[in-house]
């Protein structure tokens, strides 16, 4: 590369950033060495290179199956999970009120468990929101 023009100077002139005065002495300059010439088409390349990079992952390509399991599956599973859950639930409070067990002792059962679930729903809060400030959720490998 000639000694008068820098990589920093052919970097300007790429992107626009010289005076009049020095893009033509960097014309002056391009015109009289291949040198020259052939550096500034490297930098050219380059930075049409990066200029067509993204940082969005590539469309995914899905199969029939994967939009069946997302339409109908998974919806279907949520669906018995939750009935099933609130039926297994309600059961248990009802053999836990009509036991003949004494009210201390329910009492102290039912705060355990309602410890362990307000315990079990904060954690997952808090997951949830740090899940939403994650600045890395969106990169895929």
């Amino acid at each position: 590369m000639s000694a008068r023009v820098s990589t920093d100077d052919l970097m300007r002139y790429l992107d626009g950033e010289l005076s009049p005065e020095e893009r033509a002495r960097v014309d002056a300059e391009l015109a009289a060495s291949t040198e020259l010439q052939r550096e500034i088409a490297i930098f050219r390349a380059l930075k049409s290179d990066f200029q067509e990079l993204s940082f969005h992952p590539a469309a995914r390509h899905t199969s029939v199956w994967d939009r069946v399991n997302a339409r109908v599956t998974r919806p279907i599973g949520w669906i018995l999970l939750v009935t099933g859950l609130g039926v297994w639930l309600s059961y248990g409070a009802y053999v836990f009120a009509t036991s003949p067990s004494d009210p201390w002792e329910k009492m102290a059962t039912g705060a355990v468990a309602i410890g362990i679930l307000i315990l079990f729903a904060s954690v997952m809060w808090e997951r949830y929101q740090e899940w939403l400030r994650d600045p890395y959720r969106d990169v895929h490998r």
